[in-house]
């Protein structure tokens, strides 16, 4: 009998969570999961008996204890989102690509957005407050929106940042939820705080964009809580790859990728197939494997746990692009033990 514990913890949080709640708010929650909404009368008190939040949790687990692992995860995360609730939410099985909250005083916009162009060739989104936001949208609900979603967080230090009471809040967002959070040092600044725990990376004079850009890709390869954003962020780099000199740069860091589910999988193989700065493409790693990267693309995809949901986009590919040897033979049928006599007549 296997026993998910965390299931069961996560169910408990979650009715707990929901029974400080309004009962519209719950009602209006679970009709859009469309499960059943509570009662009135097991939410309020009437006349004889006194509704206690222990009981208003009971409610709630009698209504979501039955959820699957993944309906339960996907619940867990809108009660932590919509009610601002502290609840740690299992990691979906599907990794998408990294996004970043950039920390930065205005007079430093134009810069940290330029920054945000070069991570875009790598597949990743760097929130710059005033650049991502759109127009006609309030911009205090979009930053915060960003701080409780962001996977990372990156810290541009210029001199009068500490100054700066919305960036003294943001940092210290990011580090609250306990997010890697990287700074970055420009002209002397140093990192204060709780941030002074963490190693800066110091901007040299002169640096372009594009080199910090490369240096907080770096500062991302090294942190193992990324890696599977990064691996998502570098299949959508390749998907979007627009010369053969920037395929390569990606292949560099996404050839040794494991672990890799169904979308990531998908990702990969579509490249293949619709993109010709891929499949026009030769290249490969100084000193390991080389050749067309429609090959080694579909190597790469074909060793990763996600390629048998793939297996029908799989042989499109393969057979737009010639790659049909490198399918896996069909499974043979297991003989027959009682048709040994190679007929339909039972032995």
């Amino acid at each position: 009998m296997a026993i998910d514990v965390e299931k069961l913890a996560l169910l408990r949080t979650i009715a707990n969570a929901l029974a400080e709640r309004d009962l519209a708010d719950v009602n209006l929650l679970f009709h859009e999961a469309e499960l059943s909404e509570i009662p009135w009368g097991a939410w309020h008190d009437d006349s004889q008996y006194e509704v206690t939040d222990a009981d208003r949790s009971r409610v709630v687990l009698d209504v979501i204890r039955d959820l699957p692992r993944a309906d339960v995860d996907e619940l867990a995360l809108a009660v932590r989102q919509l009610f601002e609730v502290s609840i740690e939410v299992q990691a979906e099985d599907e990794a998408t690509p990294l996004f970043l909250f950039a920390s930065h005083l205005a007079s430093q916009r134009a810069l940290t957005g330029e920054v945000g162009e070069h991570l875009a060739t790598w597949g990743v989104k760097l929130f710059v407050a005033h650049d991502s936001i759109e127009p006609d949208e309030e911009w205090q609900p979009e930053i915060e929106r960003a701080l409780r979603t962001a996977n990372a967080g990156v810290v541009f230090l210029f001199p009068g940042f500490i100054e700066s009471r919305w960036c003294d809040q943001e940092v210290g967002w990011l580090l609250g939820r306990e997010v890697p959070t990287y700074a970055l040092k420009f002209q002397g600044e140093d990192p204060y705080g709780p941030l002074g725990k963490k190693q800066a990376f110091t901007v040299r004079s002169g640096m372009t964009a594009a080199q910090v850009g490369e240096a907080i890709i770096e500062w991302i390869a090294t942190k193992p809580a990324l890696a599977s954003g990064l691996n998502a962020s570098l299949v959508a780099a390749l998907q979007a790859s627009g010369s053969f000199r920037r395929t390569d740069k990606i292949w560099e860091r996404l050839h040794t990728a494991t672990g890799l589910g169904t979308n990531e999988v998908g990702g990969l193989l579509t490249a293949v197939r619709d993109n010709d700065q891929v499949y026009n493409a030769r290249g490969g790693i100084q000193g390991g494997e080389t050749g067309p990267y429609s090959e080694l693309v579909f190597k790469l995809a074909l060793a990763q746990p996600g390629f048998e949901a793939n297996t029908d986009l799989a042989r499109e590919v393969a057979k737009a692009r010639g790659l049909e040897s490198l399918l896996p033979a069909a499974p043979t049928a297991a003989p027959d033990p009682w048709n040994r006599l190679g007929d339909d007549t039972p032995f």
